[in-house]
């Protein structure tokens, strides 16, 4: 009988230990955790993209992942690999279906609007547009231009102010008589006609007298109302 006593007590001892053991693994599972190769394969087998971030952060996987249609946030369980949530951070930029213009269809547009001096296209960040400088008149117009429809989206103009020249600024009278007067070493007289032809030079004619005593001479000058240049003495009898 003590015999029976003690195997049943080291029976009993091994079934403790057993039902202690199988407690503990339930109540602390030893789960593996997967590595970062295996989730982001798992990932990337529920949405085939390119991971452009992934770190872990406590029991959470985090990846950033690139896709047709934009950039999304996963969220996963290191140990199960299950998607715990799944976020749209930025949609993919879709670039307009109309080419642009090209420069020389542009040209053809602004062509209204003056002399073509320069054009190029303009990248900035948010739009793209031609920028034309054009000429007409004593106006200088810089247009901002739709590259995909021509509309000229914005002008700003400047007044050219024009060179006096010695070409479009009359001689007075008194400077035409006295270039006249020291062309001959003479007298000219109070008057000069100015002359102005349509579609020639405006010229002045100086008479002008030689005093040489008995002997005095008289001849008529054409003088340039531009520039002041003798074109013609004319000798009267």
């Amino acid at each position: 009988m003590r015999k029976i006593n003690k195997s049943g007590k080291i029976i009993g001892g091994i079934i403790l230990i057993v039902l202690l053991t199988f407690g503990m693994l339930m109540l602390f599972p030893t789960t593996k955790v997967l590595t970062d190769e295996e989730l982001k394969a798992t990932a990337l087998i529920k949405y085939p993209g390119e991971i452009i971030y992934a770190a872990k952060s406590g029991n959470e996987y985090e990846i950033e992942l690139q896709m047709e249609n934009g950039i999304y946030a996963i969220k996963m369980d290191t140990k199960t690999g299950n998607i715990l949530s799944l976020e749209q951070m930025k949609t993919k930029e879709v670039s307009p279906s109309v080419d642009k213009l090209t420069e020389d269809q542009i040209k053809k547009e602004i062509a209204a609007q003056g002399e073509l001096q320069s054009i190029k296209l303009i990248n900035d960040a948010d739009i793209s547009y031609y920028e034309a400088v054009v000429h007409k008149g004593n106006i200088m117009s810089t247009l901002k231009v739709d590259p995909y429809n021509g509309a000229i989206i914005d002008t700003t103009q400047s007044t050219i102010e024009s060179p006096v020249t010695q070409e479009n600024t009359l001689l007075s009278e008194q400077e035409a008589l006295k270039i006249a007067a020291n062309h001959l070493k003479g007298v000219a007289d109070d008057d000069a006609e100015l002359h102005q032809p349509s579609g020639q030079t405006p010229y002045y004619l100086v008479e002008v007298e030689i005093e040489n005593g008995e002997n005095d001479r008289e001849a008529v000058v054409e003088v340039d109302a531009y520039t002041g240049t003798v074109k013609s003495v004319n000798w009267e009898d």
